[in-house]
């Protein structure tokens, strides 16, 4: 039990009051009476989740309490648990990204204190991004109604930064048989603090002998690493200087065809950051920033050197600031885009498909009010503009109107809510299967701005002494000028490889509902969730005119999350999902003409794969002693029931003229790990 902010508490204090008031006399001489309250006790659950909502339909996610759900290879990865929240959908294995609110991947801006990272993932998707001890908390935007919100259709995904200072030397190890992640947290003098994450892994030197079959060896590594130094200036102003630098480097050998296949891809970003409050009606923060994101592919075959080569580099300075009602803020970013090209030596194709890189701006302004309508009541009116050049003399301009309505008394939460966006930056690449094959682009002459219309309402209750929370959101989007990559890897290979001959262009829809309900304190705590989503595209091709599921699309999705505490030293952890399968399109007749192998594919995304059902478990024990604050085992274990989930198809032949697809599941049916952990 805990005590409860007097605020909340305000209207029932004051009623209390007036009930204990006692009457006042009045006689020859006005007296006037007072009433001292020595103490006031509010007594409430205490809210032990991890998660916790917002009114404005937010939800915060706190790392530290990662500890006890299921840690896959050792690791508790943030975007993995965070497509178990509803409207986020869950992704396969070898399936990478993040999809919230049936937007494409590069319609969400997935961030680190604000700063944009590209591409977050490692191989398949499967290992995690970010090393979840490092921050703070988890901070998802499912709604983008609001003018302070990003260049991004979809939703924000933000890795929150710690900012106090340590009081002491600590840190927390995690190590496990595939890598092992260490972080520090340190004082330097009175006012500045220092944390530092670090994780690496090491499966060539434990796996590489499984990971060789026949004439094929695979060699795969990767590695991430956090620097965090907090600076207090003054009560009112505070400093952060930031960093970030992933990569993965994987590479297979064939030796029967003397070919080795390599690719080398990672992000690196540095932010400073300013903080300045006054502790009552402002509040300034200003950012400087420096992200990139590189991918080199190399496939050496018996003489010839294939490389493929992207990069994106963004350079930007935004400053928000609140006061009172208002809100208001500014951005301007210049970016670096080297689409992905060919560079090829030996080969009949020498040097053709050099795509030259582009370099544009982009400047936003936006101003929000508040204006109270009535008792915990309010609007939010907003106005974006945004000014993008593309090239010299060559620019677009948008303006962004958006509005919204909140009422939040603390124990009912609505809002709903009508924006448009615009986004000037596309991704796009023949496949999206955890591979760094996506790319970006820059808006250009052909490449108009996407743009979305969106309208969206929540609502959330907190029941039975808010030991529970009930909430539910609806939404409905229109997608504009959206694009689609029509070719394949053997596009790579072809004399006259082009990127624009490949792209397609079209529009859709996105919409949909979920309901959620969480168990907010005591020793079990999650949450049961239920989304529907529907995803539709149409482009301009002969079979894709009519409209389609995405790619990503799953229709029924229910998520359970659950964390148990037994005592001191033990502690469970469970997820379940089960999900839709996603669309695929099936081939309907195969030929050998000339000894080229030709597929007559049938309606686009018109058949689906079986739907997805996983169920992850962990039990964590943990021990105390004098040299450290805690030690523990993590033993957990990934699809306890073993489906053989389909991920995807491929075409195989049979004796004679017959054809199959067959579905591909993942490389194994359970996955056990079992970790050593302890904190300092």
């Amino acid at each position: 039990m805990h005590s409860i902010s007097l605020r909340r508490c305000f209207p029932t204090i004051m009623m209390l009051c007036a009930f204990s008031s006692p009457v006042i006399a009045q006689d020859d001489e006005e007296k006037a009476w007072s009433l001292s309250l020595d103490t006031i006790t509010v007594r409430g659950a205490r809210h032990t989740s991890a998660v916790k909502g917002h009114g404005d339909g937010s939800l915060q996610w706190n790392m530290q309490m990662m500890d006890d759900l299921p840690k896959i290879l050792g690791n508790a990865d943030p975007l993995h648990y965070a497509q178990m929240l509803p409207g986020i959908q869950t992704n396969s294995e070898y399936k990478s990204g993040i999809n919230i609110r049936g937007c494409e991947s590069s319609h969400n801006m997935i961030s680190i204190g604000g700063t944009p990272i590209f591409n977050a993932n490692h191989l398949m998707g499967f290992f995690s991004t970010f090393n979840a001890s490092h921050y703070k908390a988890l901070s998802l935007h499912k709604s983008t109604t609001l003018a302070s919100t990003s260049n991004r259709l979809g939703g924000e995904l933000n890795m929150e930064l710690p900012t106090e200072r340590p009081d002491s030397l600590g840190g927390e190890l995690a190590v496990g048989f595939i890598s092992s992640q260490a972080t520090v947290r340190t004082p330097i003098g009175r006012k500045t603090g220092l944390t530092v994450s670090a994780r690496a892994s090491y499966m060539n030197l434990l796996y590489g002998r499984w990971l060789r079959a026949a004439d094929q060896q695979l060699l795969y590594s990767f590695y991430d690493a956090n620097a965090t130094l907090t600076h207090r200036i003054n009560e009112r102003n505070l400093l952060v200087l930031d960093a970030y630098s992933g990569n993965d480097r994987l590479t297979m050998k064939e030796s029967d065809y003397h070919t080795e296949m390599g690719d080398n891809w990672g992000n690196r970003m540095a932010a400073l950051h300013w903080l300045y409050g006054t502790g009552n009606d402002l509040a300034i923060h200003t950012t400087g920033y420096v992200t990139t994101y590189d991918n080199k592919f190399q496939l050496l075959m018996q003489g010839a050197d294939f490389q493929l080569l992207s990069a994106i580099t963004d350079i930007g300075l935004k400053s928000t600031a609140d006061y009172k009602r208002w809100r208001w803020g500014i951005e301007s970013v210049v970016h670096h885009i080297e689409p992905q090209s060919l560079k090829a030596d030996e080969s009949f194709n020498k040097s053709n498909g050099d795509t030259p890189a582009t370099n544009s701006l982009e400047t936003s302004l936006f101003a929000e009010y508040a204006q109270p309508l009535a008792e915990n009541l309010q609007a939010v009116a907003g106005l974006k503009g945004t000014h993008y050049l593309y090239s010299e003399g060559n620019a677009y301009a948008s303006a962004d109107p958006s509005i919204a309505l909140r009422y939040d008394d603390y124990v009912t939460q609505l809002s709903i809510g009508a924006s448009t966006k615009h986004q000037y930056l596309f991704q796009t690449g023949f496949s999206n299967m955890g591979l760094p094959s996506e790319f970006w682009l820059s808006c250009s002459d052909r490449r108009k701005p996407q743009y979305a219309y969106v309208w969206s309402a929540s609502a959330a209750r907190y029941l039975f002494g808010r030991r529970y929370r009930l909430s539910a959101d609806a939404y409905y989007m229109q997608l504009y000028h959206q694009i689609e990559y029509s070719g394949s890897v053997l596009d790579y290979v072809n004399s006259t490889y082009d990127i624009e001959r490949n792209l397609l262009y079209g529009k859709g829809y996105n919409y949909g509902f979920s309901l959620m309900l969480q168990k907010c304190s005591g020793n079990l705590t999650g949450w049961l969730s239920y989304a529907y989503t529907r995803a539709r595209r149409t482009f301009d091709h002969v079979k894709m005119q009519d409209y389609y599921p995405a790619a990503h699309e799953r229709p029924h999705e229910v998520n359970a999350v659950g964390s148990y505490s037994l005592g001191r030293h033990w502690s469970f952890g469970a997820t379940f999902v089960y999900a839709s399968g996603t669309p695929f399109t099936a081939p309907r007749h195969l030929a050998f003409i000339n000894t080229n192998f030709l597929i007559d594919y049938g309606e686009h995304n018109a058949n689906r794969l079986k739907p997805y059902e996983r169920l992850d478990l962990s039990v964590n024990y943990k021990w105390y002693t004098s040299l450290f604050r805690e030690q523990g085992l993590n033993l957990s274990v990934y699809n306890v029931m073993g489906r053989g989930n389909e991920l995807f198809y491929y075409v195989s032949t049979k004796a004679g003229a017959d054809f199959a697809y067959k579905p591909i599941s993942f490389v194994v049916d359970v996955l056990p790990s079992i970790s050593y952990f302890c904190k300092f």
